[in-house]
Formats: C-alpha cells, sequence, structure tokens
C-alpha cells in the first residue's frame, strides 16, 4: 500500500516538474546606464567637446594632434580631463608647445563643473587668439558669455545674483567682461557688499560710501616671491617684500585679466599681485578701480631695492629709464638693405589686451599691396619707438611676435626680414580694423 502510495505521487507531480523545466529562466535587467555628471556640467562638457573639435577642424582640417582622445562618452566620469587634455594638445599645436595666450586658466584641479568652466574660459580665449576675436567659425555653440571672464568675477557674479544682482550688459560687446567687471562693482559698492571678508576686515561702511575689502593692514603678503612695482603694468619693480609684511588693500587694476593690486604699507605704496597676498578674489573684484584713486607709488622700507626696469611696455605711464634714450625722434636704422614699403603692404592683427590707449598686435609686411593676389609677406620681428628703442615682444601667436602698440598714428618703426616701415597706425576700438 505504501509502495502504491508513493508512486501515485511521483507519477502526479512529474507533470509539473517537466512543465517547470521548460520555463526559462528569468533574467534581471541591467541597471540602464546613467551619466556620470550633473545635467548643468554634461552641458558644458558637450558644448566644449562640440566647438572644440569645431575649432581644430576650422585650423587644422582633418588632423588632429597625436594623443588626441576626442571622447564623448558621457558615462566616463574623466570626460571633463579628457577634454582639458584635448584643448591643451590643441593650444600647443597652434601657438606653441610651452606658450600659453594671457589669461589661460590651464588645468587645475576641481570639481567637473569648475574644470568644464575653466575649459569653456580658454576655448574662448583661444579662439580669439587664433582667430579674430568674437568671430567663431560657423556651427559655434558657445555658452555663458560670463565664462569668458576670469574668475575673480564669475565668483562676483554668482555672489551678487544672491542679492538681487541682475547682469544687464550687451553679451555681444566686445568689452563684455570689463563692462560686467564694472557693473558688478558699482553693485556692490553700491549695496555696501563686500562678499567673503576675512576675520578683521573693515566694518562695513554707510550707504554710498566707496568700500575696500579689508581693513587698514589687515591683509598679509603670503608669496615668496612677491614682488614690489611702482606701476600697474610691473615694469618697474623694487625688490621683493617679505612674507608676513602687513599691508592695505587700497584699489586694483580694472585691465582685462590683470592681478595687480595698489596696496600701502609702512614705508611703501606699491603694486602687487593679489596672488601674492591673504586677499581673496571676490575681495580684489570690490576694490575700487585704481583710476579713481590717488597714486602715489614709492618704497622706503628696509627689505626695498634700486627700481629694475622691464622694458617694452609703452602701456607705463612714466619716462624710459634713465640711459635708454630721450624722447625725440631718432634716425629709422635699415640694416641689411631692407625694402621700404608704403601702408598699403601692411596687415595688421589685433590680439586685444587693450590698456591706456595701447594694444597688442601681431603685423606683417608684404612685397606688394595685400588686396593682389600671389603676394610674399613677412613677419614683423622688430620694433623701434620713436626714440630709436628697441620694443620687446610682449608674445608670440603662431609663430608671429606680439608688440604693444599705442593706438592712433606713430613713428614706431616696424621690421621684416626684407622689407620695412617707418610709421604706423593703430585703430582704437570700435575704427576700422
Amino acid at each position: 500500500m505504501r509502495r502504491w502510495l508513493v508512486g501515485f505521487i511521483l507519477v502526479a507531480l512529474l507533470p509539473a516538474a517537466l512543465a517547470a523545466q521548460d520555463v526559462p529562466p528569468v533574467q534581471t535587467p541591467e541597471p540602464a546606464a546613467v551619466p556620470a555628471f550633473d545635467n548643468d556640467t554634461l552641458q558644458l562638457l558637450i558644448q566644449a567637446r562640440s566647438d572644440l573639435e569645431l575649432l581644430a577642424t576650422d585650423q587644422l582640417g582633418a588632423q588632429r594632434p597625436p594623443g588626441w582622445s576626442g571622447s564623448t562618452d558621457v558615462y566616463n566620469p574623466q570626460l571633463p580631463l579628457l577634454v582639458r587634455l584635448d584643448l591643451e594638445l590643441l593650444v600647443g599645436t597652434l601657438i606653441a608647445p610651452d606658450q600659453r595666450p594671457e589669461g589661460w586658466f590651464g588645468p587645475i584641479r576641481g570639481t567637473p563643473n569648475t574644470i568644464a568652466r575653466d575649459i569653456r574660459h580658454d576655448l574662448e580665449l583661444l579662439a580669439d587668439t587664433v582667430g579674430q576675436p568674437g568671430i567663431r567659425p560657423t556651427g559655434w555653440v558657445g555658452g555663458d558669455p560670463l565664462l569668458r571672464c576670469d574668475r575673480a568675477l564669475q565668483t562676483l557674479v554668482s555672489l551678487l545674483e544672491r542679492s538681487g544682482f541682475l547682469l544687464t550688459v550687451d553679451v555681444n560687446s566686445p568689452d563684455f567682461c570689463r563692462l560686467a567687471e564694472q557693473q558688478a562693482t558699482q553693485f556692490a559698492q553700491a549695496n555696501n557688499i563686500v562678499p567673503n571678508a576675512a576675520p578683521g576686515s573693515a566694518a562695513p561702511a554707510p550707504t554710498g560710501a566707496q568700500t575696500s575689502a579689508a581693513a587698514p593692514g589687515s591683509a598679509r603678503i603670503t608669496g615668496e616671491l612677491a614682488l614690489g612695482f611702482l606701476n600697474r603694468y610691473a615694469t618697474e619693480h623694487v625688490g621683493l617684500i617679505p612674507v608676513g609684511t602687513p599691508l592695505t588693500p587700497v584699489a586694483r587694476s580694472f585691465t582685462e585679466f590683470s592681478r595687480m593690486m595698489l596696496v600701502r604699507g609702512d614705508g611703501f605704496e606699491l603694486f602687487v599681485d593679489h596672488r601674492d597676498t591673504t586677499v581673496t578674489d571676490a575681495e580684489f573684484a570690490v576694490l575700487p578701480d585704481v583710476d579713481g584713486v590717488s597714486v602715489n607709488t614709492f618704497c622706503e622700507a628696509s627689505w626695498c631695492q634700486p627700481v629694475t626696469y622691464t622694458v617694452g611696455s609703452p602701456a607705463a605711464r612714466r619716462p624710459l629709464p634713465p640711459g635708454l634714450g630721450g624722447t625725440a625722434p631718432q634716425p629709422v636704422n635699415n640694416p641689411g638693405g631692407r625694402v621700404k614699403v608704403p601702408v598699403e603692404h601692411l596687415i595688421i592683427y589685433y590680439d586685444g589686451q587693450d590698456a591706456n590707449n595701447t594694444t597688442v598686435v601681431r603685423m606683417q609686411l608684404c612685397a606688394k599691396p595685400t588686396s593682389q593676389p600671389g603676394n610674399t609677406c613677412q613677419n614683423v620681428t622688430n620694433v623701434t619707438a620713436p626714440n630709436g628703442v628697441p620694443l620687446a615682444s610682449v608674445g608670440n601667436v603662431s609663430g608671429i611676435p606680439q608688440f604693444r602698440l599705442p593706438y592712433g598714428y606713430s613713428t614706431h618703426a616696424l621690421y621684416a626680414a626684407n622689407y620695412y616701415m617707418t610709421d604706423v597706425w593703430i585703430a582704437a576700438p570700435g575704427q576700422k580694423r
């Protein structure tokens, strides 16, 4: 009886067991892939990659520098670093491996978002440097115009927006960053806002008073190579300011990309790079314009040294150093039997960095008028001032030396390998260039 019952149970269960074997196993679905970044960072990176490839194609065609990744993998947490690396490869190819445009942020550790924002800043700067400022290849996506400006201004605007500030500067203005800086600073001063004030900072000033980022003597020198300068253009320095020296921030230069700050201390009034002090970017940003304060630089402290001159910046509002000639025009030197050419043979590339009625330019002199086809042009490699003193090149872009020249007509002499000119006209912003 028991044997029969066991057999009956087995026969009854056999169909169910066989049926269970026919059912395919249920597979747990793979979790959906999620991008490694928040939406804001993701958009910045995608737009930067698109414009980076566009600029590379515009300048190099289908070629890319060795090591180029071209990565667009939004699921790769290393994407910001890969895009930054490609940008560094491109600027090294288009300019020089060891040269960067003035104001270049470069690779700095940070969050994916700050790295992406820095990429956009440097990408716009590179596009302005290798092409015409403000002109972009067809299809350029671009980004927030504020990202074209320095970090101090970006930080300041972000802080002020929490207090109701609204930036209304025309985004198409060639002076967008300078105008935005003025507008933000005026708002901060009018509303008595001093962001990120350090301990010991000045108490809030009465409404309408001109504010400063720090109380007298509250800032100190932190950089071991903090030079003190007699002018904002860093053309005359008087030695290293010792670490720990107390100073009072007074005002700052509003020249784009400038970090120069007017300070006063025991036995000195000088310009220093604010990054060599305890003054933060936000505090530096709300300092008043140096053009609106009385400036009387001097150095009588025990660490002061005789003036060391950096020649080649006509933006400095001081006479040339002793022994370097007066202001009377000197005869134009024409070594090597160069051929004098008229202005119709001159090409000028305007690179910006306008300051004190001067700008940075690259120039070429050509065998024929520039309007004629089949021309042969040579880079201007030497420039002499009206007093005969050679100007130092302030940079080099695409193999062409850069020089700082004043707006309007001047008798600066330009020299290429086989051609020269004895005068030049430099157009100011707003004039036809």
